[in-house]
């Protein structure tokens, strides 16, 4: 084999390399996105006064990702952020759960990419009219 086909073959074998290596990286990165999701049911059973122990012991532990124009959590309260699953990417909630001295306090839904672009939609069509 030539020096030119040896090198065509070690650029190859790198390429494949890094793509697997980018393909696993990927799923890793998903499955550990998706394994913090939870549904509109199990949001809807989180309930004031419920031990912080025992709301991540039924919906795992929160994830990492936050929304970045997350509301700001009460007075005195830390909060977890769940992504909300089985919806399509731009109809999906987060999902706010607070919490002061490890027992919930409020819980509130935010509202989805589609639900913020309706109502901006909605307050520019009424800043329009005359």
């Amino acid at each position: 084999m030539s020096v030119v086909g040896k090198i065509l073959l070690a650029i190859l074998g790198v390429a494949v390399l890094a793509g697997a290596g980018l393909w696993f990286g990927i799923r890793h990165v998903a499955s550990d996105i998706s394994s913090h999701m939870i549904t509109m049911d199990q949001f809807k059973g989180v309930h004031e006064g419920e031990s912080r122990d025992a709301v991540r012991d039924r919906l795992g532990e929160p994830g990492g990702l936050q929304p970045q124009d997350k509301p700001k959590p009460p007075a005195g309260t830390t909060c977890d952020y769940y992504l909300q699953k089985h919806v399509a990417l731009e109809k999906k909630q987060t999902f706010q759960i607070c919490y002061r001295d490890g027992k919930v306090t409020a819980t509130q839904a935010l509202p989805s990419d589609e639900d913020e672009a309706a109502r901006d939609k909605a307050k520019s069509s009424e800043s329009a009219r005359p």
